[in-house]
């Protein structure tokens, strides 16, 4: 004879006690993943951000501050370089992050596809891309080792995807405190005009000029004044590695150069030779792409 079998279809799959436990882990667990946001984002400062398509991305500067707060150590393998048939390589680092004893295998790449690495010239009055064997292949190497390196800490970390008010909640920093990485050139696509000047203007207009400078950022200093009328001022000088000197009154300027000396990473930067030297009109970090 066989025997039949009876469920009670009211008895939940996990008992009650189970089910209430879980319940606690999981509520601890995501006070503890705020808890960690708020203090990894309050040992960070302006300089350590950058903003990017309007959401705000964490630079090394910023990441190698967080990783030493928690005591994130990592190793990471060699490079590999693959290069396609049209002459385009990427560069990939693979690496190993861990904390309290749980680890996580990250990888981070960059390509000299990116438009960001692309060199141009004027060719006859036409904007002409320049080969791939003009594009630096150290630059594309950092960029994939800088990537690395963020994805490695914040994933670890649960601290992705980070909005304007989790900054300033959890650190005060607004968004207009953080300088953007702009990819777009001044004049665009267009040659600029040069309109027909007299003989007694053209040393003055050649001075003037606007001029672009691709360098490293070796120190950034300040220094108050006071205006005729009384005001204050603050003048930065900004020297890069061939010890040429630029100056500016605009402090999102002096950050970013700041932040870029931080990371080692090239900045461009625009400027107009004056009475005063080198008077700096705009500067663009050679920053990473956002993970």
């Amino acid at each position: 004879m066989n025997e039949v079998a009876v469920y009670d279809d009211n008895v939940p799959a996990i008992a009650d006690d189970s089910l209430l436990m879980i319940a606690q882990q999981a509520e601890r667990r995501i006070d503890a993943v705020i808890k960690i946001k708020q203090i990894a984002l309050k040992v960070t400062n302006p300089r350590d951000w950058t903003d990017q398509g309007g959401n705000p991305y964490l630079q090394v500067s910023g990441a190698e501050k967080i990783a030493n707060l928690f005591n994130i150590s990592w190793r990471i393998d060699e490079p590999i370089c693959e290069t396609e048939d049209d002459g385009h390589f990427t560069f990939t680092y693979t690496g190993t992050f861990s904390v309290s004893g749980r680890s996580i295998q990250v990888s981070g790449s960059r390509s000299s596809k990116d438009p960001f690495f692309k060199k141009y010239e004027w060719v006859k009055g036409v904007k002409t891309e320049k080969p791939i064997s003009a594009i630096d292949r150290r630059d594309v190497k950092m960029a994939a080792m800088t990537n690395l390196l963020g994805n490695g800490i914040t994933r670890l970390l649960g601290i992705r995807n980070l909005t304007y008010g989790d900054l300033e909640a959890f650190a005060g920093i607004k968004a207009d405190q953080i300088g953007k990485v702009e990819y777009k050139s001044k004049n665009g696509d267009k040659e600029p005009v040069k309109a027909p000047q007299k003989k007694a203007d053209a040393k003055k207009a050649a001075t003037e000029a606007e001029q672009i400078a691709i360098v490293k950022v070796v120190s950034v200093g300040s220094k108050k004044g006071v205006k005729k009328d009384g005001s204050e001022y603050t003048i930065y000088t900004i020297f890069d590695d061939a010890d040429v000197k630029y100056g500016t009154f605009d402090t999102k300027i002096a950050d970013l150069a700041e932040a870029a000396k931080g990371t080692g990473e090239k900045v461009k930067i625009s400027y107009v030779v004056g009475t005063y030297g080198n008077k700096i009109t705009n500067l663009v970090i050679e920053e990473q792409e956002a993970a």
